[in-house]
């Protein structure tokens, strides 16, 4: 308190002592007059004259700079306003650049899908046609196994020892056993890993990198796209295969070349035919204009060789490979033997089956009977036509079940075994003709081990 005053006593000496007491006079008319200025009123009119001062400088010094400082500022506000500017362009180019890419992307995306869409139908009809082609041989297999009664093996002298067949057309050597070859076995679904529950959606919202997404749609595509390809080399090394072991079954009869049975039922099967005609040099029009020539080009390829199959597969269907009988025993074999009547050697155009008086016999193949009735030696002999220039003749039957002229289906009951004709017991005297030259019919019934026989 004492402090305050000491310097309060100070400022008002020091006004006293700055500002005295002053006069101003004024003379006017002979007269002079005086105006007394105490310090007080000096003090104020100092301050005014100081803020007045202070004004005018500040007022001159802003008119002065005025125009800088608008430059400055508009300089200043050029510059902010081209960065800003600089940055909207950025950000314009890299949104333009970005959506160019998954305007590509969704043009090859489409694109892509409705390719693998348009194979996926191609593949859907290759299958329908595969699943076509062995159907007729499948029905006449569980019709044979039909008639077998529940007899396990195959009929004959159950002979099991491994004979290499000569003469297959093509591919590799088949090997006759008891039990026919493995079948084309069936395509298994294909899955692709890593594909179950893909969310696009949650990835697209959910990934850091903007490629991600579309690198994960491509390997998508890649991996259907490579799954299709596996699909139909399957499709194709399987039908290869089955081509191969149809050709040497049809071999095994040593009778007939499996191209010349091709010729003969394609011939029959060819009138009705049609479609554009797309030549193999003329890729893009094979491919339907897709750059897919290789896919293209191999469904053809498979195509071609399931209308083989299917060829062959119907050419064995109307030989005469099935045996007539469930359970026999070999008596006689076809060629040259010694006449159980009268010893001398003599040609033997069939072959004997031994077995139960009355027992079943069945056609090997459908065809239509062209003789039932009495001949000679024979006896009481039936006589089919089974197309395709083959014959069957069946004698000394005990009883004809089927009439000349009448239709019959494979495996249906023609007759019963018996000793008719010119015959020493019960037995099957079974003959195969071939384009008017009878066959062994040993090799038929062992190529048809290969179709109807059981699997092991």
């Amino acid at each position: 308190m004492h402090q305050r005053h000491h310097w309060a006593d100070k400022f008002r000496s020091f006004l006293r002592h700055m500002y005295v007491e002053r006069q101003i006079y004024i003379r006017s008319h002979g007269h002079v007059q005086f105006i007394s200025l105490p310090p007080l009123t000096q003090t104020v009119f100092a301050a005014i004259a100081f803020v007045f001062l202070s004004w005018i400088a500040f007022a001159s010094v802003n008119v002065v700079f005025k125009e800088q400082i608008i430059a400055a500022k508009d300089r200043r506000y050029v510059k902010m306003q081209g960065a800003y500017e600089e940055r909207m362009a950025q950000l314009q180019s890299a949104y333009d650049e970005l959506n160019g890419q998954l305007v590509i992307t969704e043009e090859r995306f489409l694109a892509t899908t409705r390719q693998l869409e348009e194979k996926h139908k191609q593949l859907a009809t290759l299958m329908s046609q595969r699943q076509s082609a062995g159907s007729q041989l499948d029905t006449m297999r569980r019709r044979y196994a039909a008639t077998l009664g529940g007899q396990e093996g195959t009929p004959g002298d159950g002979n099991t020892v491994l004979m290499r067949v000569d003469g297959a057309s093509e591919g590799p050597d088949v090997v006759h056993t008891t039990a026919r070859p493995a079948r084309m076995t069936e395509l298994e679904p294909f899955v692709i890993e890593g594909s179950e529950g893909l969310d696009f959606a949650g990835l697209a919202g959910n990934t850091e990198d903007d490629n991600a997404l579309v690198s994960l749609i491509d390997t998508r595509l890649a991996q259907l796209d490579d799954a299709q390809q596996s699909l139909i080399n399957n499709v194709e090394e399987v039908t290869d295969r089955r081509v191969r072991e149809l050709k040497s079954i049809i071999s095994m009869t040593k009778a007939v070349e499996p191209e010349q049975m091709l010729k003969r039922t394609a011939g029959k099967n060819g009138d009705a035919q049609g479609g554009p005609f797309i030549d193999l040099a003329d890729t893009d029009a094979l491919a339907g204009g897709s750059g897919e020539t290789g896919f293209a080009k191999q469904l053809f390829r498979v195509s071609s060789n399931l209308k083989k199959m299917a060829d062959l597969e119907e050419s064995i269907a109307r030989m005469p490979l099935a045996s007539p009988l469930v359970s026999y025993r070999h008596t006689s074999s076809y060629g040259p033997r010694r006449d159980p009547f009268n010893g001398r050697m003599a040609f033997h155009s069939g072959e004997d089956m031994a077995a139960g008086y009355g027992s079943k016999i069945y056609a090997p193949s459908a065809g239509t009977v062209t003789f039932a009735g009495w001949k000679g030696g024979y006896g009481r002999i039936i006589e089919i036509d089974h197309g395709n220039g083959f014959r069957t003749r069946y004698g000394h039957l005990s009883k004809i079940e089927v009439k000349t002229g009448q239709e019959i289906a494979f495996r249906e009951t023609i007759g019963r075994v018996g000793s008719s004709g010119r015959s020493s017991g019960a037995h099957l005297h079974y003959e195969v003709w071939f384009d008017g030259i009878v066959r062994n019919p040993s090799k038929f019934i062992e190529a048809g081990h290969y179709v109807f026989a059981k699997q092991g």
